[in-house]
């Protein structure tokens, strides 16, 4: 029996970063290494899997921009495009590796399992976590069961869904959690183990621009003020997600302005700015259906702004993308 083929994309990181000693865990230079030195510090992989490596970028997550985002999906639409290959893994920095898995959860069409992981140590360090995540990661690309799921994130024995997953220490290795929804599945020892059936939110299918839309996050916060609302508009913001107060509220300094977005032909899409729950459409502040803003239910604000982005990317208007926000919030 011939072994699974598999897509391994290297984009940088901590996975494949570097520290001037063994024990430093917290200062070091990510994205050192390339793809091929990930894959040589976990030998089992070439046993296992029939691996194509693919390095479209080389950076610290910190650094990826929407250009990037876009860049990426070209690379795993033509790896995944191959009939051989049966999933692709995406090693990727954790700054932002969660808005990274929910672009492509959101963007990628095809139904063929793609898996994003990181580290949260260097691959130098006496504790490195990166070698049993890839290992971890290309276990469940290659399982069958993972398809149809959407993008996936693998990191610390868990599997969590792209869309779901955020980062919520630092430092530690079980920096990563999916509140609310909880996990999908679980690995160990090369052995999967799913917690449901699969489903996915229906992806946008549309080409992408080579510029997607720019929607901005303005935060509130006590005594917030309109200056950053205003300035991003001036910017040539299509949309602005609302980081609001408790149930997605607005301060009064900001409150009329936000309210004025959709009637400057800026969409405005409220959710809470980093407290889980499912935002009140229509609230005592906000009637959004008379305003014609949008909410969020559970997304948090940086994963609202991609699915703005990629909406106003297929000329959805407020309606089809406040219909889309609710069948992703169902997922």
């Amino acid at each position: 029996m011939s072994l699974p083929q598999l897509a391994l994309i290297g984009t940088g990181g901590t996975i494949a970063g570097a520290a001037a000693h063994a024990t430093s865990t917290t200062r070091y230079q990510p994205a050192s290494l390339g793809i091929e030195a990930v894959v040589q510090s976990v030998p089992e992989l070439q046993t296992r899997y029939r691996l194509k490596l693919f390095q479209p970028m080389q950076l610290g997550s910190y650094d990826v921009t929407p250009a990037h985002w876009r860049e990426l999906h070209a690379v795993v639409t033509q790896a995944l495009a191959d009939p051989e290959t049966q999933g692709a893994v995406i090693t990727h920095g954790t700054d932002t590796l969660e808005e990274t898995a929910t672009f492509l959860s959101l963007s990628i069409a095809c139904d063929k399992p793609v898996v994003v992981v990181g580290a949260m140590r260097p691959a130098t360090a006496h504790s490195a976590d990166g070698p049993a995540n890839v290992l971890d990661a290309c276990t469940v690309a290659a399982d069958p069961q993972a398809t149809g799921r959407g993008a996936l994130v693998v990191m610390n024995g868990r599997i969590h869904s792209g869309l779901r997953v955020t980062k919520r220490h630092v430092s530690s290795v079980e920096a990563f959690d999916s509140p609310l929804a909880g996990a999908l599945g679980e690995v160990a020892d090369q052995n999967v183990r799913w917690f449901g059936p699969a489903h996915r939110c229906p992806p946008v299918t549309g080409p992408l621009p080579e510029v997607l839309p720019r929607v901005d996050v303005v935060v509130s916060y006590a005594g917030a003020d309109d200056v950053a609302l205003k300035a991003c508009v001036a910017a040539g913001a299509r949309g602005i997600v609302h980081a609001g107060l408790g149930n997605a509220n607005a301060p009064g300094g900001n409150r009329d302005f936000l309210r004025s977005l959709p009637a400057q032909g800026v969409l405005m899409a409220r959710c809470a700015r980093w407290i889980p729950g499912n935002v009140t459409r229509n609230s005592s502040m906000f009637h959004d259906d008379t305003l014609g803003s949008l909410t969020a239910g559970t997304l948090p604000p940086h994963k609202t702004r991609i699915a703005l982005m990629l909406g106003l990317s297929q000329a959805m208007d407020a309606t089809a993308l406040q219909t889309w926000l609710d069948r992703i919030n169902a997922h």
